[in-house]
């Protein structure tokens, strides 16, 4: 596989959360086994840690789940940190994770105790998680919709448009950026001076969507021509049918989105929880994600299938485009901007 020349950067991931549940690996006990608790996100995320990580362990540990959604966890986390933490793994998206990161809630990685370490793409690295799969945003669009493939973030304002704009409120800040990318500003962390064009997409009469799998169907049955995703959900969505789906990395720029997986500094089994961290950077576990996410590996030995990689990799045009934004600005202003997000267009 390609090594791939990203930042770590933000986003919210939002697979399906399903009620706290638990599942223990059964097969091949040894003595030297133990326990570890993760909190994850449930659904398909929760499914293929248990098909493609649990197998990789290098030694026998009884894994627990404990799905929840992202502010669940965050919510845990916080309350227990003063005492014993629930959660022995953390499982979240960059900017989530980097709220607790800035609040002292997670260990630093020791990234000697992992085998996997020197295979990790240094751009995607963090000093407090480790990566475990990436995509970047990109304009998703119906192909039966949109005549030519658009080529800027403008195109969600194009008033031909109207009334099939779609947007999944859960990643409201990509909308805010793609403001800010039109604006020319998005690379100047002055992602403020674009609100007036974020509101602008009003006159196209936006439909909101809670959940990705919502906003999924309306662009498979035509309910939208044009929406703002990660490139692994394009590639979902065709697998699944319906109209043709397509993606495209706009001419100004974009950034990935990393989702990782960290130890709170309550953590009562350290150590099965760093070789959980490195079952989950192998190689074929991946692999394996990779095939059936549509996100792409973090680490250098994990090779795709060539019709794979052309799926759900990028180009080396595409990877110039992809630009880093920094995450401790995010997370300063993200609360400010979501019920500014909400108040001001998604309420409307």
């Amino acid at each position: 596989m390609k090594k791939y020349s990203l930042f770590l950067l933000i986003s919210i991931l939002a697979l399906s959360a399903c009620g706290v549940e638990s599942s223990s690996s059964s097969e091949g006990k040894s003595s030297g086994g133990g326990d570890v608790v993760v909190g994850t996100w449930g659904g398909d995320y929760e499914e293929f840690q248990k098909r493609f990580v649990e197998p990789e362990l290098s030694e026998d540990i009884d894994v627990t789940y404990v799905p929840e959604s992202t502010a669940a966890r965050l919510t845990k986390v916080r309350i227990e940190k003063d005492g014993k933490g629930t959660f022995d793994v953390v499982d979240l998206a960059d900017n989530t994770m980097q709220q607790l990161i800035n609040e002292d809630l997670l260990m630093e990685i020791d990234y000697d105790k992992l085998s996997n370490a020197e295979k990790v793409n240094p751009d995607l690295k963090n000093p407090y998680f480790i990566p475990h799969i990436y995509s970047a945003g990109v304009l998703i669009y119906n192909e039966n919709l949109v005549d030519e493939v658009p080529q800027s973030w403008d195109a969600l304002w194009d008033p031909k448009y109207k009334g099939k704009i779609g947007v999944y409120t859960a990643v409201f800040e990509r909308w805010l950026y793609a403001a800010a990318a039109v604006e020319g500003v998005a690379d100047k962390n002055n992602w403020d001076e674009s609100w007036d064009k974020l509101l602008e997409l009003s006159k196209n009469e936006p439909k909101f969507y809670t959940s990705q799998e919502e906003l999924g169907r309306a662009i498979q049955t035509g309910e939208v021509a044009l929406s703002i995703g990660w490139k692994a959900r394009a590639v979902q969505w065709n697998d699944a049918g319906g109209d043709p789906i397509g993606s495209v990395v706009p001419k100004e720029g974009t950034f990935p989105t990393v989702y990782g997986s960290g130890i709170p500094k309550n953590a009562t089994n350290v150590e099965n929880a760093y070789r959980f961290l490195d079952a989950m950077l192998d190689a074929k576990s991946q692999v394996d994600f990779a095939t059936n996410m549509g996100y792409v590996p973090t680490v250098d030995d994990a090779e795709l299938p060539k019709e794979l990689q052309e799926t759900i990799g990028f180009t080396d045009e595409e990877l110039a485009l992809i630009k880093p934004v920094k995450l401790d600005y995010i997370a300063e202003n993200y609360a400010d901007w979501k019920e500014k997000f909400d108040r001001e267009l998604a309420s409307k």
